[in-house]
Parts: C-alpha cells; structure tokens; sequence
C-alpha cells in the first residue's frame, strides 16, 4: 500500500515514507522528525482518514443537492443513563414510525437525531436509506400490543460511544426548540427541526465519534509498539 516518497498522513500529522523495511517503515514528518511505524496500524489509520474525508465530501455534495427534498427530525427513544446504546430498532437498523401521518410523510433520505429521554442527551446521526415496509413490532424487539407497524430502513452516520458522550441537551441550543430540554417529549417521536439545527448537532456528534476513533487508533499503535 505505501510506496517509497510517498505522502501520506496520520493524527500526527502529514509524512514522507523514506524507508520501508517489511512490517515497519521509517516516515518523516513535515517538521524533519523521523519516527519508525508499524505498516499495517498505519494503513489502517491511512483508510481511516481517507474514508472521513470521502464520507465529509459526500455529505456535503447530499446536502447541497438534496435540501430541498431532505426533512429533518429529532427521533425520541427510552434510553436511561447509563445504559448501553441498546433499544428496539438499533441493533437492526429500523425506527419504527408510531402514527400514520407520520409514516406518509417520511422518507428516504430523510435524516434524524437520536434522543435519550430520561438521559436529555443526542447520541446518534442516522439517515433514512429506503422504502416504508410493515412488519410485526416484536421481529424488532419492539414491546408493543400493536400486531403490525410501519418501518424504515436506516443507516447511521455518526454516534456516541455511549449516554456519556453524547451532547446534553443543556449545551446546545436550538432554535427550533428553544426550550428542548423543558418539553414534554413522546417516546418514539418525531420532533421536525431546521436544517441549521440538525447540522450543529451532527457536527458534535461526528466530532465526538472521529475523536473516539483517534483514541482507540492510538492506543491500538501503543500497544503494538509495546509488545514489539
């Protein structure tokens, strides 16, 4: 994967491959700091950034074509603080729509917010990726007395490592719901918000997830090095 003078870059910074010695290779930083690293975290870490910035780039180009067709909703969920991120829907990629009229008007391509109701905390950026389709609530784990529910495929885009990480509700503002967190909120709702109000929050939480990434990437090339 990486050649000789080739440039690549890490969470340290861009280098300069000007050695490469079977499993390990010796790069030089752009301020003339030489370091030896292990190939194969490195070029994990290497896909890793590229794969962000193609996932950034292709956000924005969604964005900008697909404004006008694309709503957006905080989607409440019961999720006490504390708990993993483990509810009806998640493991299987599926929300279920809880009225009617709600299910006629989301889409694909709609995105939402996930939102913990006790813990008043977002956690997650997902997009709706198909079609509305009918199933048994209970296939999804879901605890209902309703025999059938409308769903929708979903993909997620960013997320918490957990309730703790997320962003509360406290520090950040909203001006569609200036006073969220005060709100008497339904389980398994769906709150419309602006376009603004939705970007503020996923750019938290991509944030917060690229950052949980960079930890576990750097203390995976610690432990490596160690045992080395």
């Amino acid at each position: 994967m990486f050649e000789l003078n080739g440039v690549y870059r890490n969470r340290i910074g861009e280098y300069t491959v000007v050695r490469l010695n079977g499993p390990r290779m010796t790069v030089r930083y752009a301020d003339g700091t030489e370091a030896e690293l292990n190939v194969g975290i490195q070029a994990r870490i290497w896909e890793n950034i590229v794969a962000e910035q193609e996932a950034r780039a292709a956000s924005s180009r969604h964005l900008r074509s697909s404004n006008k067709d694309t709503t957006h909703y905080i989607k409440a969920v019961s999720l006490p603080p504390g708990e993993e991120l483990s509810f009806p829907g998640w493991q299987e990629r599926v929300v279920m729509v809880p009225t009617p009229e709600m299910a006629q008007r989301l889409k694909s391509g709609d995105r939402f917010i996930y939102y913990a109701v006790e813990a008043q905390t977002f956690f997650a950026v997902v997009t709706v990726t198909g079609e509305r389709f009918e199933a048994d609530p209970k296939q999804h784990t879901y605890t209902t007395e309703v025999e059938r529910a409308s769903f929708f495929p979903t993909d997620v885009d960013a997320a918490a490592p957990d309730l703790e990480h997320g962003v509360s509700v406290d520090s950040i503002e909203l001006e569609s719901y200036p006073d969220f967190g005060k709100l008497h909120v339904d389980v398994e709702g769906f709150y419309r918000i602006s376009e603004d109000d939705f970007e503020l929050l996923a750019e938290a939480l991509t944030e917060i997830t690229e950052d949980e990434e960079e930890e576990v990437e750097e203390f995976e090339e610690y432990e490596e090095d160690e045992v080395e």
